[in-house]
């Protein structure tokens, strides 16, 4: 199996750092980051290194790259920043989703089964927040793949539970499970969902849903994300897992300018 990941996701810029010029700071980061990746290929062994599928060992460079250049302040990609006054569209077509089609207020979540802080918004906001807005709230899940073949391999899957019905049960065991994703349990979790044992193991093996899963990531890079998890509330961009009470001001916003329109005050 393999996937082309185009963009890697980038922590917060600190505010606390040393007032080193930009430049030569991001090219000191630089150095040193690649000094470290070379340590630890020597530690595991040139053998296993070289033998090592050629797409990860790109895709840790890329990451480590980013990382080093965010953290100092540079860009790691000419990729624009998305604005958070404007509208997006950012079309839902066939994903999976929970709520209404014709709730007031929509969101869009971009995310990849083996973030963290997709975790920590799946296992702590997400339901509260669904539970508070019952039915004026629709909430929706499109992969953007930034962590490589493992994050594919566990959308694909989530793709195929999908196609018997179990989509967020899935969801919810892979975001409880992030540390051990696996064909095994992939397949433990069909068990246990009472799916089609044989149906589901040919879509998973045969990648049927892949093009499912790339159209996503695609999709995310045109439009300029960077990282996971990145939401849209009608179109609006939210960036990373933020607090419940962040979700909840632009939500509130976006209900009083429903009704106000309703009124036609």
């Amino acid at each position: 199996m393999g996937v082309t990941v185009e963009q890697p996701s980038q922590k917060p810029v600190p505010t606390d750092v040393v007032a080193i010029p930009k430049v030569t700071f991001n090219y000191i980061v630089i150095a040193v980051t690649f000094l470290l990746v070379g340590i630890l290929m020597g530690a595991v062994g040139y053998d296993r290194f070289s033998q090592a599928n050629t797409e990860e060992n790109a895709l840790l460079i890329r990451q480590a790259v980013a990382a080093a250049l965010n953290e100092g302040g540079g860009t790691a990609a000419a990729q624009p920043r998305l604005d958070p006054n404007q509208r997006y569209e950012v079309p839902v077509a066939d994903a999976p989703s929970r709520g209404q089609e014709t709730a007031p207020v929509t969101i869009i979540e971009f995310g990849d089964f083996r973030c963290g802080f997709c975790g920590r918004f799946a296992r702590e906001t997400l339901e509260p927040l669904l539970a508070q807005y019952g039915e004026n709230v629709r909430f929706v899940y499109r992969d953007f793949i930034i962590f490589g073949q493992a994050s594919y391999e566990a959308a694909l899957a989530s793709e195929c539970a999908n196609d018997q019905g179990e989509y967020w049960a899935f969801h919810d065991r892979a975001f409880a499970n992030q540390q051990a994703l696996s064909r095994d349990l992939y397949l433990q979790w069909a068990d246990e969902l009472a799916l089609d044992i044989d149906q589901f193991t040919t879509c998973y093996d045969d990648e049927l849903r892949r093009d499912q899963v790339v159209a996503d990531t695609d999709f995310a890079t045109t439009l300029g994300l960077t990282g996971t998890p990145t939401f849209f509330i009608n179109g609006r961009v939210v960036s990373g897992a933020q607090p419940l009470e962040a979700f909840k001001q632009i939500i509130d916003a976006e209900l009083a300018s429903s009704d106000t329109s309703q009124t036609g005050a």
